[in-house]
């Protein structure tokens, strides 16, 4: 036995949330993730090294920057995470400036993130222990280094951004 089926005509509203709702399930958005443009800034990571000139210590803070990658399935880096790459590249003797271009060189092709930057701060015992005794000078404050890779290496406004949010962060959270 055949039956028939009566069909009315949807109502306005309906139709477009049939449409709408059908254009979301069909679209494949777990596939797809658009880059991202914002720069992920890590909070300040402390070290402890010895400088290779002295052989006394010195420490202070790395701050770290990035874009993150586009890739499929890519889940974000945890502090903890970052804060490992610090220290295996902190220790020993060594150089601020060799550390600085370490964890960036580290970070850029282990992490492959579109782009990099890493600024390090260092307090040295040695400018106070070495000074010499008539000097009336007062300690410089920490030494900064930087290092840029990718897309920060070629940006002047993504290095812009980088220290000036660094720079906010730092005073945020009190440190001059």
């Amino acid at each position: 036995m055949h039956t028939s089926t009566r069909f009315s005509a949807p109502r306005r509203d309906d139709d477009i949330a049939g449409i709408a709702l059908a254009a979301v399930l069909q679209f494949p958005v777990d596939r797809v993730r658009e880059p991202q443009t914002e720069l992920e800034l890590v909070r300040p990571i402390p070290f402890h090294a010895l400088c290779e000139w002295h052989l006394i210590p010195f420490h202070g803070a790395v701050h770290i920057g990035y874009l993150p990658g586009c890739l499929p399935g890519e889940k974000p880096v945890k502090q903890a995470e970052f804060a490992r790459i610090v220290k295996a590249c902190s220790t020993g003797i060594q150089t601020q400036q060799r550390m600085t271009t370490r964890i960036g060189l580290w970070l850029h092709h282990q992490l492959a993130p579109r782009g990099v930057g890493v600024l390090v701060e260092g307090g040295y015992a040695c400018e106070t222990a070495c000074a010499p005794a008539h000097s009336s000078a007062h300690p410089a404050g920490p030494t900064s280094t930087l290092a840029f890779y990718g897309s920060l290496r070629h940006s002047v406004e993504r290095q812009r951004e980088f220290l000036t949010r660094t720079s906010q962060e730092l005073n945020r959270i009190g440190v001059q």
